[in-house]
């Protein structure tokens, strides 16, 4: 009944009859934010909104959405019972980041789809980065090696206080990943935030908001933003 609503009111918006709006380029967009921010729920509720409107639209994310990603994600959820240094982390995201580019992403823009990614590159800047301290500039140099420099045409950031977003994930029943505790979180929050302080590309929004009106505003910006661009044919 929700995504019903949402469709509905959000009709202004979608093209006339059933055509599929056909885009003049591949897009590219990046859903990033802390763990409990609500992004994950935010790309599912958008995603059911552009299919409903007919978009050519792939849905993936990192890390874990190719065959070989599935099993590096399998690694990385156990790394609480092994030894891993925090290169050898982030080379894992940055491998599994390679191969999503390869296999999923770049096809996908050759072929002019929409594609939204929950998470991409910015997170391992905010995680492995601001997170755990490893060099900034290194791991911009093998992220844009591993995507081939492409780069997400708009990012979307779903802003959260971390109090809130560990809140959440407690209430998830489930154990805690290595990065779901708080002083890590508020290191990797500060991260986004001084990221995407000055990014044009970004739109920021406010994750303690209902996902009803997250999925609403959201899906409104990526629609002006698609329509100022001009990339719609």
């Amino acid at each position: 009944m929700i995504l019903f609503y949402l469709i509905t009111t959000l009709s202004y918006f979608t093209q006339k009859g059933n055509l599929m709006p056909l885009l003049k380029q591949g897009i590219l967009i990046s859903i990033e934010g802390i763990d409990g921010s609500g992004k994950s729920t935010l790309l599912k509720n958008l995603s059911a909104i552009f299919y409903q409107n007919n978009y050519d639209l792939v849905i993936t994310k990192e890390p874990g959405d190719t065959p070989l990603g599935k099993k590096i994600r399998d690694i990385i959820v156990q790394m609480s019972d092994i030894s891993c240094s925090t290169k050898a982390e982030f080379l894992l995201f940055a491998t599994d980041r390679a191969q999503h580019f390869h296999e999923i992403i770049i096809p996908a823009l050759n072929s002019n789809k929409l594609i939204i990614s929950d998470r991409l590159a910015d997170s391992s800047l905010a995680y492995q980065g601001y997170g755990r301290e490893l060099d900034i500039e290194q791991i911009q140099s093998i992220n844009h090696w591993a995507m081939n420099n492409v780069k997400p045409h708009l990012t979307i950031f779903v802003q959260i206080p971390v109090t809130i977003a560990l809140k959440r994930i407690s209430e998830r029943s489930k154990e805690l990943w290595s990065f779901e505790k708080e002083e890590l979180l508020k290191k990797i929050a500060h991260g986004f935030e001084k990221m995407y302080k000055n990014r044009s590309n970004v739109i920021i929004i406010d994750g303690t908001q209902s996902s009803e009106y997250l999925t609403t505003k959201t899906y409104m910006k990526i629609e002006t933003w698609i329509h100022k661009n001009n990339l719609l044919l």
